[in-house]
């Protein structure tokens, strides 16, 4: 280990019962972070500097001017950027010596192979569960996290631990995600406060340095800065939640709804049809007239709905998207569902696809079109959002 090396891990060393022995650990460690965003964040600036072997992070987001004030490893000169790039630069920054591995792109569960410990700070429901089942698996104990509003809460799981304990252990039912920052808000400095605990479970973990908090569930109200704790045991009666019928919503690629509405990125095309994707003689690219019904009078063009918040709306829409509440009742037309990265989109179209509609998702959001440089209109107001365009 180098000088340099050893300076930077000297606080952490001269801890009570840490020494060479917990610096040793910590050095030979690899770490999955899951997520960069308002819990990552810290989480990654704590780790940058506690002497790990290797650290993966994994986000498929770019940055928004949204996220600064919460998520601290960024500046406003990064904004469209990737986070899991950006992340890793600060990473890097502060250890030149660790090695930092940064992974553009939705998690899977083979990313948890060749680490030690996974911190899960994605802050979704449907990344925890397939976490939780790929870290039970691999025999690896893995550190959440949540805040909403507020509220915010962490513990450590580990299904292969003395008392095995997972994350269906404290949610049994797959139920989808509910809430998000954008739409019901978050503070930022409890974003801070959970990720520095998060922080604190990898230490504990890999270093022996604190006890982790493994079967007991740590939870903050940030109204009234007054932390509970909650012990969580598996049952006799434990069980994983039942699979779903179309559990996950199908999915499309920012460029092949492009070329399903017609466009190009400069809102051409190339094969003869106008710009609201009808032909000369009134089709369309897929077989439809232009009014929306196929040869045998079935309505399938595509409608666009998109389920951001209006001030989200208010930056930029796909051409032609409208509000939830703007559609028909007795439209029966496929849906295109967009929110900003997928996440609400997946959670509204399964809501959708239950009560009989034929809904996909937007694959990678707003931020995914954009990144493809598809055309995208600003509407006059926020009220407007789901109309312009039409």
């Amino acid at each position: 280990m180098t000088d340099d090396r050893r300076r930077l891990m000297s606080r952490t060393a001269a801890l009570a019962g840490a020494g060479d022995r917990a610096v040793r650990a910590l050095a030979e460690a690899s770490v999955l972070v899951v997520g960069a965003g308002g819990l990552g964040a810290p989480v990654l600036t704590y780790l940058a500097g506690s002497g790990l072997r290797r650290v993966t992070i994994v986000d498929l987001d770019v940055v928004d001017t949204s996220n600064l004030a919460r998520q601290t490893l960024f500046a406003r000169a990064d904004v469209g950027r990737p986070k899991a790039e950006c992340a890793a630069e600060r990473v890097r920054g502060v250890d030149p010596e660790l090695e930092v591995v940064a992974i553009a792109e939705p998690f899977r569960p083979e990313h948890v192979t060749g680490h030690d410990v996974v911190v899960d700070a994605a802050d979704s429901v449907e990344v925890t569960r397939a976490i939780s089942d790929a870290c039970a698996a691999a025999g690896i104990p893995f550190v959440w996290g949540t805040v909403l509003g507020t509220d915010g809460q962490v513990s450590v799981f580990h299904d292969a631990g003395p008392e095995p304990i997972d994350f269906h252990d404290l949610h049994p039912d797959a139920l989808p995600d509910e809430g998000s920052c954008a739409l019901d808000g978050v503070l930022p400095a409890l974003c801070g406060a959970v990720g520095s605990v998060m922080a604190a479970q990898v230490t504990a973990l890999v270093a022996g340095i604190g006890e982790p908090l493994t079967g007991r569930v740590l939870t903050v109200d940030a109204r009234r800065w007054r932390w509970t704790e909650s012990t969580l045991r598996r049952g006799p009666g434990s069980r994983r939640p039942a699979p779903t019928v179309d559990d996950a919503p199908p999915r499309i690629a920012p460029a092949a709804l492009a070329a399903r509405l017609g466009r190009s990125a400069d809102g051409s095309t190339s094969d003869g049809s106008t710009d609201d994707g009808s032909t000369s003689d009134g089709s369309t690219n897929d077989g439809s007239t232009s009014d929306g019904r196929s040869a045998d009078g079935r309505s399938d063009a595509t409608v666009l709905v998109d389920v951001r918040t209006p001030a989200e709306r208010a930056t930029g829409i796909v051409p032609g998207s409208l509000r939830p509440e703007d559609l028909p009742a007795d439209d029966d037309r496929p849906l295109v569902v967009v929110c900003a990265s997928g996440v609400r989109a997946t959670a509204w179209a399964r809501t959708a696809r239950a009560a009989g509609r034929d809904a996909t998702v937007l694959d990678g959001g707003i931020q995914a079109w954009q990144r493809e440089g598809l055309p995208m209109t600003i509407p006059a107001s926020a009220a407007d959002a789901g109309t312009i365009g039409e």
